[in-house]
């Protein structure tokens, strides 16, 4: 949840839209994880490349193509259009790969860790110390690189990021990207707890 939660922010904080279509972004990150690993057979660390790669410039792409003509109109129009992006990418996902729940096996060991009455699931374990890593990370990319500065400038006030030179469109474009790295752990992560589907969104 803290995963799509990034997504949530960082395009509601570059851009002032709320991205309906993140949860979906989510799910199609799981089945594409899923279909290179179990119908491919690439090993993991090709599959995270792959992956990784492939949902940036699904990010990039969205926010060129069906975003970027939107700039000036109603917040509403926008909203209404990651909607419509919502529902493309739950038709795509039935039309690539069905409807059915996928599995989604990671190498992580399926027994609980016992710390005295307490115990902690191998997975949820993992999922934790993924967020906090990207949590880390994002918070270094903000604070640290002239990028994510920019990021936040666009973020407290386009107007006043563009006077000064920031390209509000390629901020807005590098926040839909970085969505989608967060998107992938999420899906991948979730997937392999409760499987893939189309309800993982």
């Amino acid at each position: 949840y803290a995963l799509v939660a990034l997504g949530f922010v960082l395009i509601y904080k570059a851009t002032s839209v709320i991205n309906f279509a993140q949860g979906d972004l989510v799910m199609f990150a799981g089945y594409t994880a899923a279909f290179l690993v179990v119908d491919m057979g690439l090993p993991l660390w090709l599959m995270l490349i792959m992956v990784c790669v492939g949902m940036v410039l699904l990010g990039f792409l969205q926010e060129r193509l069906v975003l970027r003509p939107l700039i000036g109109q109603p917040v509403v129009s926008v909203i209404m259009v990651t909607i419509g992006l919502s529902f493309v990418l739950q038709g795509l996902v039935t039309i690539f790969w069905g409807a059915g729940t996928r599995e989604l096996a990671l190498p992580v060991r399926a027994d609980p860790y016992i710390l005295g009455p307490v115990f902690i699931s191998p997975i949820n374990l993992l999922a934790g110390l993924i967020a906090i890593v990207f949590l880390v990370l994002f918070g270094l990319f903000f604070t640290r690189s002239r990028m994510g500065v920019a990021m936040r400038a666009v973020a407290d006030d386009q107007q006043a990021a563009m006077v000064v030179g920031i390209k509000v469109p390629r901020v807005f474009a590098l926040s839909w990207a970085i969505a989608g790295l967060a998107a992938t752990a999420g899906g991948i992560v979730w997937g392999n707890q409760i499987g893939v589907d189309t309800f993982l969104n």
